[in-house]
Formats: C-alpha cells, structure tokens, sequence
C-alpha cells in the first residue's frame, strides 16, 4: 500500500471505472439505452462517493470486491439522481460534467429511462451472489438504501427544493431540505462502508455517523459557494443558476462570507472526528480536505 494520495485516488478511479463498466455489460450493451446509461454514468466525474467507500475501507480492511459493490451502487444512484436533476422539468441544465446533458445529448424520454434504469441497476449489484456479505447486512443496507432515496429521503428533498424559491426563511429549514437532498447519501455512504467491515464497534459507528452528516453539509455548501463563485468552465456545469432560478442557498440566505465561515466551522468538526478514529484514516483525511477544498 502506498501513502501517495493522488496514486491512491486514480488507482480507485479506474478500479471502480471499470467494476461499473462491467456491470453494465450485459444484454443491454447493443441497445440505444445503454448507449444513454454509459453516456451519463461513466467517463467523467471525481467518485467522490466511491472513494469515501474505499477510504473506509482502508480503516476497516474491507475486501476491496465488496467496497466494489457498495462504490458503484452509489455511483449509479447518484447518476440517475443527476440526469433527473437536469430535467427540463426540474432544474433545466444542459451541461454537466463539461458536456451536454443526458436529455440534450439524446432526449428526454430517454434520459428519464437511463435514470431510471441506473437505479434498479444500483440495487442489482447489491443482491448480486459476488457480494460476499452475511445476507442480514444485504437487507440492512437494501432497507436503507431505499430509505435514503425514496419519497422521505433524497426525492422528498428534490420535491422541495423545486418548491425552493425563496419561500424557506429560515436556516433549519434549509439544512433540512440538503439533508434529504444530499446529507443521507452521504450518510449511507459512512453507513455502509462500515456495515460490511468484518469487525465493528458502537463508538466508531457513532463517529463515522456523526463525520459523513457534517461531511453532507460541507458538500453541499461547498455546491452552494461554488455555484456562487464558479464559471460554467471551471466548474463542468452551469453556474449561477441558484440565484437565477431565486433558490435559497446557504449564500443568498447568509450571504458568502458567512457561509465560508459555516462550512469551516463543520470541517475543523470533521478534522476533529477523524483525529480520533484508529486504524489508517490517511486517505479519508486527504479525501475530505479535498472535497472542502475543491474548485469544481
């Protein structure tokens, strides 16, 4: 195992690349949808979301063909997640990841489609025979999985932020509309990662809760500041468009200033946790300050 960080993150960008390419080879692969899929799920993007998973796993000793699964299960929700987000009918973006959209590049039907088939393809992969897992810890996280997504989960939270124009005032309720929107994947995340560690224990279940919620809020007020800041260049996708569209942010409710501190704040808190979890934490540690820190 190397400490070099940049060796470890394209080491697992290409590892879960091609774990997802892979599954999506199937009796699909000469149909226009998987042309679709392909188009929105692969060849682009950081993996934040997988590389937390293997990240933990570097503190657990997970096998890394179980990291696997779970990586690319969140990888393909969270694309389909993406391609609905872009829908005319929701936020309306025709760029994303530096490319036209998946409704811009193909067309609306087919993008509804390729999201919908992304997802049903995240639970396959969980109840695939090569998950090697007790079939207990599959239901837990197949409940929770479903849990997280559904219509109390991240659908509830894209439901109100469409509604979001300017008619949330104040600050709880806007943290609670990320959190379904983007906190509980990332909760699922710390979550499972440490539900398929051979060995577990109520304090670092505690710790690695209480890390990926802050973790949540630092994403998505890291998107807010972004959005804010950015360039369509840059960033891979359109800017601006929170102000645009009068959404309320962690900036247009506090202003940037405030919102920096705020995220602050909640990394030196994550810092904190992290600092206080045993095993070899080298690469979580890197990986969150480079998601605290990133430019796109």
């Amino acid at each position: 195992m190397t400490n070099n960080f940049e060796l470890w993150v394209k080491t697992h960008q290409d590892r879960i690349e091609s774990f997802m390419m892979r599954c999506l080879q199937t009796d699909m692969s000469d149909s226009i949808i998987y042309d679709v899929c392909k188009y929105s799920s692969l060849g682009g993007g950081k993996r934040f979301r997988a590389l937390l998973v293997y990240a933990i796993g570097e503190i657990t000793h997970t096998d890394k063909l179980i990291l696997d699964h779970i990586s690319a299960s969140i990888e393909f929700i969270h694309a389909y997640s993406l391609i609905h987000d872009d829908l005319p009918s929701m936020d309306n973006d025709d760029l994303r990841r530096g490319k036209p959209t998946c409704h811009i590049k193909f067309n609306e039907a087919q993008a509804i489609l390729s999201g919908d088939g992304l997802q049903s393809l995240a639970f396959q992969i969980l109840s695939l025979p090569s998950l090697k897992i007790d079939d207990q810890k599959k239901i837990k996280i197949f409940h929770s999985l479903s849990k997280t997504i559904g219509i109390n989960g991240m659908v509830k939270g894209q439901s109100l932020d469409i509604e979001n124009t300017l008619k949330i005032g104040k600050i709880e309720e806007l943290e609670k509309l990320q959190e379904l929107k983007t906190g509980l994947l990332f909760n699922f995340i710390g979550s499972s990662s440490y539900l398929v560690a051979d060995k577990t224990n109520e304090e670092t279940i505690q710790k690695i809760t209480n890390l990926f919620s802050l973790l949540g809020k630092v994403y998505q007020i890291s998107d807010d500041i972004l959005d804010y800041e950015s360039n369509d260049e840059v960033l891979g996708k359109t800017t601006g468009k929170d102000k645009k569209d009068n959404k309320l942010t962690y900036v247009s409710l506090l202003g940037i200033s405030e919102a920096k501190k705020i995220n602050s704040n909640y990394f030196t808190q994550i810092e904190k946790i992290i600092n206080s979890i045993s095993g070899n934490t080298i690469f979580l540690k890197e990986l969150i300050t480079k998601i605290y820190q990133r430019a796109h």
